[in-house]
């Protein structure tokens, strides 16, 4: 019997270490990643298999579970989310409009840990991104921000490299929701047709959004943990609590291991994100390990996530189009409809019922 219940608090000490999934998403921010490359040798390991294994695992779960349901990918509908859908452009706009503003101040580009020099250049780049900012929270030419965040990821490509730029996807998404959604102010005294310059691209916004956001997740589990295992363990010698098993008494799940199984449980994440299936219960799934961290790290920790967090909002409260017909008019629309094409209407919350 105790033999028993060693092993169950054993199995929970490695359930809690498997949760935090957001614990070691951002290493590059706490530990300098430049003794630390990517091994992409790893990308053949048995560790990335059995993470990639697992993302197609968690997906084919999902595809099951919206079958039980009915097929109703809005599962679980709450009534009264609805009624917070008219925020949702405005919150991820304020957010994120945040967010670069403190990356601005700091001489970070997108992210605290890409630096920018203090010189002329430096301080250029850094108002570009406050300017982003002033679009996204005021409201004013909002759609020429995004337009600009999508031009500063490419910027943070061509400086950085294309792996970083990969991880920031994140913003791209923000960058070309915004550019097709805008915030949300409209003058009511002219036309919908003027008011809305990508109308016949705007019911796309919510989707591209959604999978740009895991395409960033997946990439960071291979470039921060799967193929770069030793940034992980470097990030746990600073801060040894977050291995949660290890200090419950599970002494063989190594900071390695746990630094494998973040990535497994990160890729896995970004995989459902992407995948469009039951997207509002994978997004609550997410809700308490992306915000584990924040109580344990430097502000810096909630401040970078601030447009994740929104991105979260939106996804779950934003309103879907009523109606996209996938295969119609244009290259792009066929492409949406190839890639997920039961689901293109879904994505989001319950639209309001009658």
């Amino acid at each position: 019997m105790v033999r028993s219940q060693v092993w169950f608090w054993r199995a929970l000490a490695l359930l809690l270490a498997l949760a935090p999934v957001r614990v070691l998403a951002h290493e590059k921010w706490f530990t300098d990643a430049s003794t630390y490359p990517i091994r992409l040798g790893l990308l053949w390991s048995g560790p990335t298999a059995l993470a990639i294994s697992a993302g197609a695992a968690v997906v084919l779960a999902l595809w099951l579970l919206r079958r039980i349901v009915g097929g109703d990918n809005l599962w679980p509908r709450i009534g009264f989310l609805r009624r917070f859908d008219p925020a949702a452009p405005v919150v991820i706009a304020i957010q994120t409009g945040i967010a670069l503003i403190f990356m601005a101040v700091n001489l970070f580009v997108l992210a605290p840990n890409l630096h920018l020099p203090f010189n002329a250049w430096g301080l250029v780049v850094a108002g570009v991104q406050v300017a982003i900012a002033f679009t996204f929270i005021s409201g004013a030419l909002t759609r020429v921000g995004g337009g600009a965040l999508l031009m500063l990821v490419l910027l943070v490509g061509l400086v950085f490299g294309p792996a970083v730029m990969l991880e920031q996807s994140l913003y791209a998404g923000i960058g070309i929701y915004m550019l097709l959604q805008g915030r949300g102010l409209i003058d009511p005294q002219r036309p919908e047709k003027e008011q809305i310059p990508f109308a016949h691209y705007r019911t796309y916004a919510l989707t591209i959004l959604r999978v740009l956001t895991g395409f960033s997740i997946v990439v960071l589990a291979f470039t921060e943990k799967l193929l770069n295992p030793d940034l992980g363990v470097a990030f746990l010698r600073d801060y040894p609590h977050f291995n949660i098993a290890r200090a419950l008494g599970v002494t063989w799940f190594t900071d390695l291991r746990f630094v494998l199984a973040a990535g497994m449980v990160e890729l896995a994440v970004g995989a459902a994100l992407m995948s469009g299936l039951l997207p509002r219960l994978v997004i609550f799934g997410m809700f308490v390990p992306f915000n584990l961290t924040i109580p344990f790290l430097p502000p810096t920790e909630l401040l970078g996530h601030l447009p994740i967090f929104a991105v979260m909002y939106v996804l779950v409260f934003h309103l879907p189009a009523d109606r996209i017909d996938v295969g119609a008019h244009t290259s792009v629309s066929r492409w949406l409809g190839r890639f997920s094409p039961p689901l293109m209407h879904h994505d989001g919350v319950a639209p309001a019922e009658p």
